[in-house]
């Protein structure tokens, strides 16, 4: 393989697995704030139910953590396929 096609594998890899990775971990949060407090996460301060702070604090947190997941998939990957294309 040439090594500019392994390039491109490697960076659609670990843009994939990346956008992946914080992608599941954003609906796994969701899925737990509902199992935890038996309502909808509040992503927007519109409805009724849910305040502009519970809307801003739920975005926050989950930014900070999706964001702290990419950068470890982004390093994983990277790492894992440098491996790879070295074989």
């Amino acid at each position: 393989m040439k090594q500019q096609n392994k390039e491109y594998l490697q960076s659609l890899v670990i843009t994939g697995g990346t956008i992946l990775g914080a992608f599941l971990v954003r609906k796994g949060l969701e899925q737990l704030y509902e199992k935890k407090t038996g309502e909808e996460a509040p992503k927007n301060p519109y409805p009724e139910n849910n305040s502009l702070k519970e809307a801003l604090l739920w975005t926050v947190a989950t930014g900070v953590v999706a964001s702290v997941t990419k950068v470890l998939l982004r390093y994983t990957f990277t790492a894992g396929s440098e491996k790879v294309i070295e074989n």
